[in-house]
């Protein structure tokens, strides 16, 4: 599995899905050592709203290629009839 971690780590759609998944994982280790994690109604209410755009995104197909800047497509990948072969 080859991935380009210099052009991921550059794309904000990596960062917005990473944070999030990141601070699960950091309350379920808390939880695991008896450390609860209280979550102000702000912090749930941010997580309700992140979680909706997610869904929406998921919804309309949106799927994010991190090679490129956004949410397009590259030009390239515009001209294809069939996905691209390794």
């Amino acid at each position: 599995m080859k991935i380009n971690w210099t052009v991921r780590l550059k794309n904000k759609t990596f960062w917005l899905t990473a944070i999030p998944a990141l601070l699960l994982l950091g309350s379920q280790i808390l939880a695991l050592f008896g450390v609860t994690w209280d979550y102000t109604p702000l912090a749930q209410q941010l997580s309700a709203i992140c979680g909706t755009v997610f869904g929406l995104l998921a919804l309309l197909g949106v799927v994010n290629d991190p090679t490129t800047t956004g949410v397009s497509d590259s030009t390239q990948a515009l001209t294809y009839q069939q996905p691209k072969e390794k």
